[in-house]
């Protein structure tokens, strides 16, 4: 008998979540889709930062500019790399 009222109860609890999330998912789904859009026109009118960087580096036709010069590394060779060791392979005797 107790198992039967568990059972009963259970599904009627699982019924209930059920028609609960059917009628509360549509309306957050609208909720947040209208704070999306309401994001996304607000960053619109505003104005969008990236590209008004790109307008305004723009230069005239046959102007360079340089923003950035890596540093000069000192060329890796056999004067800077130390000492080397020479070595023979000693082959094993099977």
């Amino acid at each position: 008998m107790g198992l039967l009222k568990f059972l009963l109860v259970a599904i009627a609890i699982l019924w209930l979540v059920r028609m609960i999330v059917r009628l509360v998912f549509p309306f957050a789904m609208r909720k947040m889709a209208e704070k999306v859009m309401s994001n996304a026109q607000q960053q619109y009118q505003n104005g969008n930062p990236y590209q008004q960087q790109a307008h305004r580096r723009t230069r005239p036709d046959g102007k360079v500019h340089i923003d950035y010069v890596p540093p000069q590394q000192a060329k890796k060779g056999a004067k800077n790399a130390g000492e080397f060791v020479e070595f023979e392979e000693i082959k094993s005797a099977k």
